[in-house]
């Protein structure tokens, strides 16, 4: 009854379009709806979570606080991880995004746009995260040996442009994570839905990441669902204005994502009084939810991003220190015919992560610049 109530509001704002856009927005919000039903509540989870699919290689994902959950427009980096990213303004090329995330541990993704045929868009592409290599011993601490781990899936997906204002895409994705000879293997998908306002400043977003599971081949890696993330987005721009706003909502499918414990008052190891915690808890756990990131316009060809991550600087906050951890920063343009993305995000107090993102030009394609997206 919530969403339909949500999905009766959300259609009545474009009168214009109610009779023919009422039941396609049934259908897909059922759709998730469904989905949500499947998720909902499962916050233990016997599967661990992977930076494959939970930080994106994309630079400018990255440097707006993480993931753009409510695209403006289209654009083909943002397809990896939001098929409703991917229209006909996205050209036929190459969308590579390579992140060098931390001591050794390096990722990346590729994105090919397929198809545009009418209403219908089509992609393929792969995500993957190489965890290195390891040094193997013996119990006494012999070296017997190196081996190495990773996360790998192949993708592809659909967009469907409903009218003008609706759009709805769903990406599968399968593949393997390995940690020397053990292995298991995932199958997912994302599914998305976006309303963009007619003037073209405003785009509001739901994304559902990460739906599937996980299956043990050899008999010791951990079965089960993948660690989903139900998120919904909010992007606003201005006509007169060079800047974008971006906010995120994340991990709705649970409201506690502090750690146990953090809440608790604390004793004084001297006296052994109560030292009462003065944290809002309410406030706190909201904020742990919220993403939020600029865009500013700095030229024809050229925006600069700033983001911020809740959630991930109270996570990555040791013994009262933050840093930096939550924020981002990152530079999208075009030199020439080469279309460039670069972030800066820090993920940790150990260090900054790099995103280096790279459109290469197939043969025979158009060389046009494309403008850059919001």
């Amino acid at each position: 009854r919530c969403w339909g109530n949500m999905l009766n509001v959300l259609c009545a704002s474009s009168l214009p379009n109610l009779p023919r856009m009422n039941a396609p927005c049934r259908f897909w919000m059922l759709a998730i709806s469904l989905c949500w039903s499947q998720v909902w509540g499962q916050t233990e989870q016997g599967v661990a979570p992977s930076i494959a699919w939970d930080v994106t290689a994309d630079p400018r994902n990255a440097a707006i606080g993480g993931l753009d959950a409510a695209p403006l427009s289209g654009d083909g980096w943002t397809v990896a991880v939001n098929p409703t990213a991917l229209d006909s303004t996205v050209e036929r090329q190459l969308y590579t995004s390579y992140l060098d995330y931390f001591a050794g541990i390096r990722g990346g993704a590729v994105t090919l746009p397929l198809k545009h045929r009418g209403r219908l868009s089509t992609h393929a592409g792969v995500r993957f995260m190489n965890y290195g290599r390891f040094e193997e011993t013996t119990a006494a601490g012999d070296l017997v040996g190196r081996f190495s781990g990773g996360d790998y899936a192949v993708q592809g997906g659909a967009t469907w442009s409903l009218d003008s204002l609706w759009t709805v895409g769903i990406t599968g994705y399968t593949g393997l994570r390995n940690l020397e000879k053990f292995n298991a293997g995932v199958l997912g998908m994302d599914v998305g839905i976006v309303r963009r306002s007619p003037d073209g400043l405003r785009a509001i977003g739901l994304l559902v990441s990460n739906l599937g599971f996980q299956t043990d081949f050899s008999g010791i890696m951990p079965d089960g669902r993948l660690p989903h993330n139900v998120q919904i987005g909010w992007t606003q721009s201005f006509p007169e204005a060079p800047f974008t706003f971006h906010v995120r909502f994340q991990r709705l499918e649970t409201w506690e994502l502090a750690p146990e414990g953090t809440y608790d008052d604390a004793l004084d190891p001297l006296t052994g009084e109560l030292i009462p915690n003065s944290t809002w808890v309410w406030g706190d756990q909201l904020f742990r939810h919220m993403c939020a990131g600029v865009t500013v316009n700095l030229g024809p060809q050229l925006r600069g991003h700033v983001g911020y991550n809740h959630q991930r600087q109270k996570t990555m906050s040791a013994a009262g220190r933050t840093g930096l951890s939550g924020m981002a920063l990152g530079i999208q343009g075009t030199f020439k015919t080469m279309r460039f993305s670069l972030a800066r995000s820090v993920y940790h107090l150990a260090g900054g992560s790099t995103h280096l993102g790279l459109v290469l030009q197939l043969p025979k394609s158009p060389t046009n610049r494309a403008p850059v997206a919001a």
